[in-house]
């Protein structure tokens, strides 16, 4: 049996809406296809061997919790930077900013962040909260997240996760929404999004199986799926409104 392991990184920082849900769904999807997982719940000043995994997980945090990962993992930089092109990167919330250039204070202070993707994240003096709806070009089925986030993105330059259909994407006026490169997937929108969105969970565990030459086969839990479609249902009959 083929072995998978997953590094939740600041799993007691950065989990602020309950993001190990993420981690559960991938472990759950990912031993339906015969595959063992094992995940090591790592925080600050962990020794960490990035090479000994294969998934990066962070999600996201208080403003203080933020700057206290952002520091520690400031420390891991080069590290991270060896195994960029090979592990698969996955962050959900804020987590998401640790991975630009910068990220910049209301007061204008620059602190550094990863310098792995080109945006640079800014901090706002107001919150972007409520419900989203995405559209992710490679799946049919709608995404359905949460956003409460006190950052926006600028300057992104690589292609987006998802295009907006209500809701706010990189910031506010603008429709793309997240990041997906070849090994790196991150979005502002929580839920936990792979609890609420089961195809969204199987399109990264299809992605990872094959950058691992393993066998896919799509799964759907009847369970998982009803829970989509009624938070799907209960969306679409609220009013929606777009920051």
């Amino acid at each position: 049996m083929e072995t998978i392991k997953i590094a939740h990184l600041y799993y007691d920082l950065l989990n602020l809406y309950g993001e190990n849900g993420n981690v559960k769904a991938l472990t759950k999807h990912l031993e339906h296809h015969n595959v063992k997982v094992i995940t090591h719940f790592l925080t600050v000043d962990d020794p960490i061997d990035f090479n000994k995994y294969d998934i990066f997980y962070i999600g996201s945090g208080n403003k203080e919790n933020f700057e206290i990962a952002r520091e520690d993992i400031m420390k891991r930089k080069k590290d991270i930077k060896k195994i960029w092109q090979e592990k698969l990167f996955i962050a959900t919330g804020n987590g998401i900013d640790l991975f630009g250039k910068n990220f910049v204070t209301l007061d204008d202070k620059t602190e550094k962040c990863l310098d792995l993707l080109h945006f640079e994240a800014r901090e706002t003096d107001f919150r972007i909260v409520g419900e989203s709806i995405a559209h992710h070009e490679n799946l049919t089925n709608e995404i359905i997240g949460f956003q409460n986030r006190f950052s926006v993105l600028k300057n992104v330059q690589e292609p987006p996760l998802f295009q907006m259909i209500d809701g706010t994407g990189h910031a506010p006026k603008i429709m793309e929404e997240g990041i997906m490169t070849n090994n790196f997937l991150g979005t502002y929108l929580l839920g936990p999004i792979l609890i609420r969105n089961p195809h969204l969970t199987e399109f990264i565990i299809k992605k990872l199986l094959e950058k691992k030459e393993l066998p896919y086969q799509e799964y759907q839990d009847f369970y998982e799926i009803k829970a989509y479609e009624e938070y799907q249902k209960n969306l679409n009959a609220n009013e929606k409104t777009a920051f």
